[in-house]
């Protein structure tokens, strides 16, 4: 397949200001191969090559035999050779006269008077000039014998033979041919050749066939009533009715006419050309279009017999062509597919005298490039509907092809994908000069619709969306109207008119195959970007946004001249809008930014990112720059603009978004030209920076408890991005827990998190913020950055101390004398404070709480516990429901009996590093301070002394106070000192380091975790007057200065 790169002209337009000339930048798209094979044709077959026309081309080809090799004649043809795919024939004739049965190549001319030119093979040799008698006009040259007539070929009045000799031309007029008859030569070489003539007398056609002598100019009758008459290299083929019961071919021999003829029973051989092969009968059947075949049929050779027959060639057009040696040229294929283009070429057949036959694939013949119906282009990626892949017109036009272009500097080809098929039914806008007409969107992540929609076996007609680089079908949607038209498309979003009616519909497109209607209506100008629809009001300028699928409403405008909008696009900033009836009543641009408008012009339009493109027949596509904004007069005149494609290089791919289209998406600008090539126009316009322009929400939370536990979001961008990742950070400790990145995305990013880390394990519960940033593909304008919250709960493990609210933040249990337990939520808002309430009672009587120790989760669901030891001294571990109250009938464990020997209960969290946080209790009689280890489950290990002289001591158990991650324990002395030991990893507690004086004034010291939400652990404090003080941690072992909680915490009589 040969590619030709052709530069896209330019022609003039509006007056304004000239942008930069990109058309040097122009690519070429590498089309796909026709269905139908090229069309072609065998003008002259030599004794060592063959002479060839092909469609598309109005160049002639000499073939070597030996070597497959194609010379070029510098003769060419008037134009290029059409082909009528669906017809299965020329558009017009095959090009006749280059001369039969050697290699001798005629080239007929009337300049400067006619004359026929004899040439051997390609030329660059000598020739030989016969002219062309007055009077006489050119019929063909075998051989080295020009053949003219007199009177016209329906009239013919005579034939003659004319040789160049000696310098001269010698002429010999043929007798025994009719006057008056339509004359014409079927067949012939150089020995002789087969004149058929035809005369109607009223109704009835008269036939006669004669062999013409060529040496001697001896004419000869045959059968008259022959169907067909065809030579070979010792044989003369008549195909006729015989004795009635059917056709018979009968084989003469050259040489001696008179002998009987050897008769060939065909009556069972269904082909419609012939031809001898030595001594055997081939044929092939003529393309059959009401069976759906424009391709071929089997190459046959008959048996002797009649009675079978041998494949030859699995796929073959009829013109079967001989050489002087008797062999066969035909064009086909050895191989039949159902999908795609075939591996077509020249074949020659040639007979051993025992009866074989030996094929060989002489030459190759191009692909044919497929005749685009339809394009579109989103997010870089083209779309096109053409004749590749399949072709039965009655069902199918042909295929999808999508092709991915560069997304940054020169819009090349990346990859290519064959797709799923077109259907006939979808070409809705005519009949273009033998070409089908597709209108096609792109909804720029990754998906194309056409206009029309396509109707189904039980008889509705769905509107469908195609995934580009698959055959399947995509998301698909029943409006319920008969004849649904999709209008307009961005994203999952679409506007859907019904063509006999004025019933409109706003659509989603779901998932892989799904879709719904999102609200029906009566028919207005309408267009979506992103998830803003756009619409005018029945008799009304106004036009007016709203948000998709919400419905919430938004900006809206009054067109410039107050008519009533017929038609509308949007992209970003911009709306575009016209009116049209009968009469082009005016149209114009709205720059959403500033509020403003301007005119725009009458012609055919589509608007994209920083520019709109206009069509009209005298300049072609002309391109008007919007990203500077409008100008200042309001006048499209004055805008800055450039010739994009000239009438002529557009030709007739005239149709919006089937003969040229833009990228909505960031993108350029596509067309067909004549050649069936789809070229992409850079625009030399920056897009706007990259921008989400419609969002299926992440959910706010995740609850890790549920079957499936999975967040998800789907982001759809404004233009492609060269890469993005979503993070995932912990509000309370600010660490990033888990990042899902991703390569190029166009159109749409998707993430999914499932509440784990990177390491596969399960966060802690609490509140998160999730971030999306993505660099644009093509450099122009800032990274994209949004941003939202999700709230974690039922997690692997719960952040220390946090009870309520799963949100990450450390809480503090107070309990009132009354018996009830508060948990206190930490706020997270930096300060380190806490305020809403969870309340529990019961906690009277045998459940009186005389020490409560906030403890981690030993129940394995993902929320904390606490320890309370009753006045009997019985120490429990409590489970109560995430983010629910401590009752005293909340579940719990019984730890054991006689923990009233201690005087403090405190955690410090994980003093060991296994990663369950221990408990510390203080001896009331000795003043020693006891470690348990937890076992995980609610119980403890056997208790190990890790301190003596611990009397005197208000202790707080504190969590990781200087960042080493292990636990540490604040103890402040009865000299108002306050002291931290940290924890060591092994059980112990470091030497002490003094954090500050004058502690004494408090009376409650708790270790609350982080309550500010920064990541710290920090502390609580209750004076002498019940006013609680939050002392904010820094991680280093150290504390900010206090912040008043509030007053009137002397109405709980434990904090803990």
């Amino acid at each position: 397949m040969v590619t030709l790169a052709v530069t896209a002209g330019v022609g003039a337009t509006a007056t304004g200001t000239a942008v930069a000339d990109t058309s040097g930048e122009t690519v070429v798209v590498k089309p796909g191969a026709r269905f139908v094979p090229r069309a072609t044709r065998v003008l002259n077959a030599g004794e060592t090559g063959f002479l060839t026309a092909q469609e598309g081309d109005d160049r002639l080809r000499w073939i070597d035999y030996a070597t497959g090799t194609a010379t070029v004649l510098e003769h060419r043809l008037p134009k290029p050779l059409e082909y009528d795919v669906e017809a299965g024939r020329p558009l017009g004739d095959w090009p006749t006269g280059f001369g039969h049965g050697s290699d001798t190549v005629a080239i007929y001319s009337e300049s400067p008077s006619p004359h026929v030119t004899l040439q051997q093979g390609a030329g660059g040799g000598a020739t030989t000039t016969v002219p062309i008698p007055e009077g006489q006009s050119y019929v063909e040259t075998y051989g080295t014998t020009v053949i003219t007539r007199t009177g016209t070929e329906k009239a013919t009045t005579s034939l003659h033979l004319l040789r160049a000799e000696a310098g001269g031309v010698k002429e010999q007029r043929l007798e025994g041919l009719p006057e008056g008859w339509s004359l014409t030569i079927s067949e012939g070489d150089t020995r002789s050749v087969v004149v058929r003539g035809i005369r109607w007398e009223d109704t009835t056609m008269k036939n006669g066939w004669w062999l013409v002598d060529l040496a001697s100019g001896q004419v000869k009758a045959l059968a008259a009533d022959a169907n067909d008459v065809t030579l070979g290299k010792d044989t003369l083929l008549q195909v006729g009715p015989g004795d009635g019961t059917g056709d018979v071919a009968e084989v003469y021999d050259r040489n001696d006419l008179t002998a009987p003829p050897r008769v060939l029973d065909i009556r069972n051989f269904y082909v419609d050309s012939f031809r001898m092969l030595g001594n055997s009968l081939i044929g092939a059947r003529s393309l059959n279009g009401g069976d759906n075949e424009y391709r071929g049929q089997p190459l046959l050779r008959l048996s002797d017999d009649g009675e079978t027959t041998e494949e030859l060639l699995a796929v073959a057009r009829t013109d079967l062509s001989w050489a002087p040696d008797g062999s066969v040229l035909v064009a086909g294929a050895e191989t039949r597919t159902d999908r795609g283009a075939l591996d077509w070429g020249y074949y020659r057949f040639t007979a051993a005298a025992d009866g074989t036959v030996t094929r060989k694939r002489v030459a190759d013949i191009e692909d044919m490039p497929a005749q685009p119906a339809g394009i579109s282009l989103g997010s870089g990626i083209l779309t096109t509907a053409d004749d590749s892949n399949l072709f039965q017109p009655h069902t199918y036009i042909g295929g999808y092809r999508s092709t991915w272009l560069k997304t940054s500097g020169r819009p090349e080809e990346i990859r290519t994908t064959v797709d799923g098929l077109t259907s006939g039914r979808e070409a809705d806008c005519g009949w273009l000069d033998g070409s089908y007409c597709v209108t096609m969107l792109a909804s720029g992540d990754g998906h194309h619709g056409q206009k029309e929609g396509t109707e189904q076996a039980d008889g509705k007609t769905k509107t469908i969306l195609f995934p580009n680089g698959t055959a399947n079908w995509g998301p698909r949607l029943t409006t319920g109207m008969h004849t649904p038209e999709l209008v307009d498309l961005s994203g999952r979003f679409g506007v859907v008119n019904e063509a006999s009616g004025g019933n409109q519909a706003i659509v989603e497109f779901q998932g892989a195959d799904s879709g719904a209607v999102v609200e029906n209506r009566s028919q207005a100008a309408a267009t979506v970007w992103g998830n803003t629809f756009w619409s005018g009001l029945k008799d009304s300028p106004t036009v007016s946004s709203k948000s998709l699928p919400a419905g919430t409403a938004g900006t809206s405008f009054t067109t410039l001249n107050k008519c009533v909008p017929t038609e509308l696009q949007a992209v970003g900033r911009w709306v575009y809008w016209e009116c049209r009836d009968n009469w082009f009543r005016g149209a114009g641009v709205y720059d959403r930014q500033t509020g403003r408008s301007m005119t725009a012009p009458d012609a055919k339009i589509l608007l994209a990112d920083g520019y709109f493109v206009a069509y009209t027949e005298e300049a072609g596509l002309t391109l008007f720059d919007l990203h500077n904004g409008l100008p200042t007069s309001g006048a499209y005149v004055n805008l800055t603009n450039r010739p994009l494609v000239s009438a002529a290089d557009l030709g007739k791919g005239t149709v919006r978004r089937s003969g040229w289209t833009v990228d909505r998406f960031g993108g350029h600008v596509a067309y067909t030209g004549d050649d069936r090539r789809v070229r992409i126009v850079p625009t030399g316009v920056p897009a706007s920076p990259l921008s989400v322009i419609d969002t299926k929400a992440p959910g706010t939370s995740l609850d890790l408890r549920a079957a499936a536990p999975n967040w998800a979001g789907t982001w759809w961008l404004s233009k492609p991005a060269a890469s993005w990742q979503v993070t995932v950070k912990n509000n309370a400790s600010g660490q990033v827990v888990r990042t899902v990145a991703g390569g190029e995305a166009r159109g749409t990013v998707s993430a999914t998190w499932d509440g784990k880390n990177a390491a596969g394990k399960f966060v802690a519960n609490g509140a998160y913020t999730w971030t999306l940033s993505a660099k644009p593909a093509d450099g122009q304008g800032a990274d994209l950055s949004v941003s939202g919250s999700v709230q974690l709960t039922g997690g692997g493990a719960a952040v220390a101390r946090d009870f309520v609210g799963d949100d990450g933040f450390g809480d503090l249990l107070a309990f009132t004398s009354a018996g009830v337990a508060d948990f206190r939520g930490g706020t997270g808002n930096g300060t380190g404070t806490v305020s809403s309430k969870v309340s529990g009672s019961g906690w009277t009587g045998a459940n009186e709480v005389t020490s409560a120790v906030p403890f981690d989760d030993v129940s394995a669901d993902g929320c904390n516990d606490v320890l309370v030891r009753v006045k009997s001294g019985e120490l429990r571990a409590y489970k109560p429901a995430c983010g629910g109250a401590l009752k005293s009938t909340t579940a719990y464990t019984k730890v054991g009996l006689g923990w009233n020997v201690y005087d403090a209960l405190t955690s410090p969290g994980d003093l060991t590093g296994d990663g369950r946080a221990d408990l510390l209790a203080r001896e009331t009689s000795t003043g020693y301070l006891y470690l348990y280890t937890s076992k995980g489950t609610g119980a403890f290990n056997a208790r190990v002394k890790i301190g003596t002289g611990w009397k005197g001591y208000l202790l707080a158990g504190a969590g990781d106070l200087n960042g080493d991650g292990k636990g540490d324990l604040l103890a402040r002395d009865t000299a108002g000192v306050l002291w931290r030991y940290a924890g060591t990893g092994t059980g112990t507690l470091a030497t002490r380091v003094k954090v500050g004086a004058g502690w004494q004034i408090y009376n409650s010291l708790v270790g609350v975790g982080d309550a500010s939400g920064d990541g710290k652990a920090d502390l609580l404090a209750r004076d002498s007057a019940g006013v609680l003080w939050a002392y904010r941690g820094d991680g280093k072992g150290l504390f900010a200065a206090r912040t008043k909680v509030g007053a009137g915490w002397q109405m709980y009589s434990r904090l803990s």
